[in-house]
């Protein structure tokens, strides 16, 4: 389940390609489609499987917990944000192992730490070797970068700014899975999602008003939008959402830690789907190709010492 949320989590980008819109526009239809997808999602399987019931947990879970889930889903929006736009900038290869590799080093560290279950050693080794993939992919658009003139010199700052705001909502979920009557899965995604919507409201007003790239654009822009291009955005939040509860359903069984790590391996299938699909580094020197080829080997080594940390020496 978890390596099926990962897919998600690396595939949801793709709808910013397709709607060929702008991020700001963009962005209302996502954050919409991210809460009615966990509604949808706990009102179904969350409803039918397991001790209690999706609203009953709702019900008795403790209130920090519903607010260290709010404040998660707050602090990774201001992330995912910066690595829409990102994508925009520096396309999907780049702006996902730069920005989500930045945050699985402190984010796991801090799940860990928090609640370590799995074996350390295994854990961590996997971690260092998904934060070295991304100075290397970093690398390769800089050898990129020097044989094409129209590049986002800003893009790579913005994708590690994202990364430094995505490190925050781990240890928040664990805040929240961890309290003396926590939230279950899916009521810590619905939550979440909430959180991120509401706070979409004034970051996309200002963002619509001050864009990092263009000009400002407003509700008539939207307005406008075609059926094609808001259906790209509702589609992205629904597949970001059932990466979410693939993650998460199963998180008690292997611990926060793993599934945060395995969560945030997602730049790996963001990479392929950049490389491959998109042709984003048609034309770039063999250099940058090998230093890509390199972030993927990387990469996948990571992500199978993170998952044989939890069948060894996990707790």
């Amino acid at each position: 389940m978890m390596l099926l949320g990962m897919f998600c989590w690396g595939s949801w980008a793709n709808s910013i390609k397709l709607a060929k819109w702008r991020f700001e526009l963009f962005y209302w239809d996502y954050a919409l489609a991210l809460f009615l997808t966990s509604i949808s999602v706990g009102l179904t399987l969350g409803s039918f499987f397991g001790p209690e019931t999706y609203i009953q947990n709702l019900v008795t879970a403790d209130r920090s917990a519903w607010l260290y889930a709010l404040l998660a889903g707050v602090v990774w929006n201001l992330g995912n944000v910066l690595l829409t736009a990102g994508v925009g900038l520096v396309g999907i290869a780049v702006a996902f192992p730069v920005s989500v590799g930045m945050s699985l080093v402190l984010g796991v560290i801090g799940s860990y730490i928090l609640a370590p279950r799995g074996n350390p050693i295994l854990l961590f080794a996997g971690v260092s070797l998904v934060f070295i993939a991304v100075g290397v992919n970093s690398l390769a658009y800089r050898s990129a970068a020097s044989s094409r003139p129209k590049v986002s010199k800003g893009g790579l700052l913005i994708c590690i700014a994202s990364g430094f705001l995505f490190s925050g909502f781990g240890p928040l979920l664990t805040k929240a899975f961890s309290s003396i009557h926590p939230l279950g899965p899916y009521g810590v995604i619905s939550l979440f999602t909430l959180g991120a919507l509401a706070s979409t409201i004034p970051i996309m007003i200002y963002m619509m008003r001050h864009p990092l790239e263009g000009t400002p654009v407003g509700w008539t822009d939207y307005s406008k939008g075609s059926t094609s291009q808001h259906g790209a955005g509702l589609l992205g939040g629904l597949v970001w959402t059932l990466g979410m509860t693939f993650l998460f359903v199963p998180q008690k069984m292997v611990g926060t830690a793993l599934a945060y790590a395995i969560g945030m391996s997602c730049p790996l299938i963001a990479a392929l789907w950049g490389v491959f699909i998109w042709r984003e580094f048609r034309g770039a020197p063999r250099r940058s190709q090998a230093l890509l080829a390199l972030m993927f080997a990387l990469y996948c080594a990571g992500l199978v010492f993170q998952t044989l940390s939890f069948g060894s020496g996990a707790r």
